[in-house]
């Protein structure tokens, strides 16, 4: 019998990871196509197409950058190669793609295997538009570490997690600080000039999480946000950029224009492993620890996205993508090389911010943000 192909589409983010989109044209979407079910085959990840409709096409969204490069290598093209799905990504932002599918017809939906930020998925979530993940089609969700899934009632999950710690120019600042609190401490008393950089919070750069970490360790628990707004008010006199991309951190220390702020692990890491003088640290009271969610939207191909969700989360590809990336993944079953074994924040420290709580009030501390900080 003939292996069947079916086409996925992914919508790529360019926002959320600093690169520019690629250009697409706007499809009329296939309708009145159906696709049987997917089965899972002997093994973690090997899903197997049963049947499936003639040249029917299957949407994601995810992110771009090298990000979008090694889903490519690292999940999409072995999943293709086992599977006969093939996937095709489209870029965008992470809010945007989110609000199509919130103005999309029942029954339509722009994409099928939505990636995004997780507070967005709390939306979709109490608004229906996503399908819960059932152990007989994502089995590989029971791997996953429980903090990365439970706050999106097995609905979504976290698919893998970039820390954010401390990032500075080895060659400017010699004695960095060990905690979250003595970097705020240092950088309002001047310690560090005015080259501190910091992440602004309307931009997509994981602001609002940020603040729930400065509210837990500056405040009386997480929510405590005004807390986390003195801290950045501390700090706002010495910060000389509030940063806008991913990349961000990485290019001021490596350009010369800033030496210290909140930076991800796996981007400075790469950039110390060519040469340039740079480092991480993982302060103390812990790590911020974020990144994209990813779940199946109801009314599409949903076999098909349910087969490569459950093999993105499953030990072989979580460990090939995060190897290359420097991040940390969900699956508990991962087992690092010595050197990112070394380097990737324990579970146990990673904190994870309550997306709940972040949906409920990110327009009132964008307004806040914006009249007190900006």
């Amino acid at each position: 019998m003939k292996k069947s192909r079916v086409h996925l589409r992914f919508s790529v983010s360019t926002d959320q990871f600093g690169s520019q989109p690629q250009s697409w044209s706007r499809r009329q979407w296939i309708r009145n196509v159906s696709v049987a079910s997917a089965a899972a085959a002997v093994g973690p990840g090997i899903v197997r197409l049963a049947h499936a409709a003639k040249n029917s096409e299957v949407v994601m969204s995810m992110s771009g950058g090298s990000y979008m490069e090694n889903w490519q290598k690292k999940i999409i093209d072995p999943f293709q190669k086992e599977t006969g799905i093939s996937v095709k990504m489209v870029p965008g932002s992470f809010h945007a793609h989110a609000m199509r599918v919130r103005a999309s017809r029942r029954g339509a939906p722009p994409f099928d295997l939505l990636m995004g930020d997780g507070f967005d998925f709390i939306n979709l979530i109490a608004g229906g538009y996503l399908l819960p993940l059932p152990a007989n089609k994502v089995p590989n969700l029971a791997e996953v570490a429980p903090k990365f899934r439970d706050q999106f009632n097995d609905h979504a999950v976290l698919f893998d997690y970039a820390s954010l710690g401390i990032a500075y120019s080895t060659a400017r600042v010699k004695n960095p600080p060990k905690s979250w609190r003595e970097f705020v401490d240092r950088t309002a008393a001047g310690d560090f000039g005015n080259r501190v950089f910091c992440n602004n919070l309307p931009a997509g750069v994981r602001g609002p999480e940020f603040l729930m970490l400065f509210d837990r360790v500056f405040g009386k628990d997480d929510k405590d946000v005004d807390a986390g707004f003195a801290a950045f008010k501390r700090m706002k006199p010495h910060v000389f950029k509030f940063f806008t991309t991913f990349s961000d951190p990485v290019q001021l220390i490596t350009n010369g224009e800033g030496d210290i702020g909140p930076g991800w692990d796996g981007r400075t890491y790469i950039a110390h492993d060519a040469g340039e003088k740079i480092d991480w640290i993982a302060p103390t009271e812990g790590v911020g620890a974020a990144g994209p969610t990813v779940g199946v939207v109801k009314g599409g191909n949903s076999d098909a996205a349910y087969a490569l969700l459950n093999y993105s989360i499953g030990a072989v590809a979580q460990k090939a993508f995060c190897e290359a990336m420097g991040y940390g993944a969900v699956n508990a079953k991962v087992v690092y090389s010595e050197r990112l074994a070394k380097r990737v924040p324990s579970v146990q420290n990673a904190i994870v911010a309550d997306n709940r709580f972040i949906s409920e009030h990110l327009r009132e501390w964008v307004e806040r943000w914006n009249r007190e900080i900006l």
